[in-house]
């Protein structure tokens, strides 16, 4: 991701660039690959973008939050886990469906969310101004 609302593939092999991907508003601050390859990135502008993993070509958008989107997951069933900078925790069955809350009790700032192997629990933690820790939570 990048401060300029793009996202630039590179060649694993030798380091070219391959493409850019374009249509956030804002700062990109999160990607992740699903389990079909395609790639999902979380912006500034509050959206969850999904880019064909083949051609780069924007599949579908879900406005996410008010927020800007800190961290996102992908499960193996297509599940997105989505962290916004206010701490809340939102998930999409898939990407057509209609999100539900998972939790509002994270604290507020930049964070992550890391899914278990096994896809059956997930992590959020959270960062204080001053850099530490301020919670790690399991659901």
């Amino acid at each position: 991701g990048s401060s300029d609302a793009t996202i630039r593939m590179w060649s694993p092999t030798d380091g070219s660039h391959l493409q850019t991907l374009a249509g956030h508003t804002s700062a990109v601050f999160a990607l992740a690959f699903g389990p079909d390859g395609n790639l999902f990135s979380g912006s500034g502008d509050g959206t969850v973008r999904e880019w064909c993993g083949n051609d780069g070509a924007h599949l579908r958008t879900l406005q996410c939050a008010k927020d800007d989107i800190s961290a996102l997951a992908v499960g193996r069933d297509g599940r997105v886990f989505v962290r916004d900078f206010s701490g809340r925790v939102l998930v999409w069955r898939s990407m057509g469906a209609s999100r539900c809350l998972v939790s509002s009790d994270t604290a507020w700032g930049s964070g992550s969310v890391c899914l278990s192997a096994a896809g059956t629990m997930y992590t959020s933690w959270s960062l204080e101004d001053d850099g530490l820790v301020s919670g790690i939570y399991i659901w």
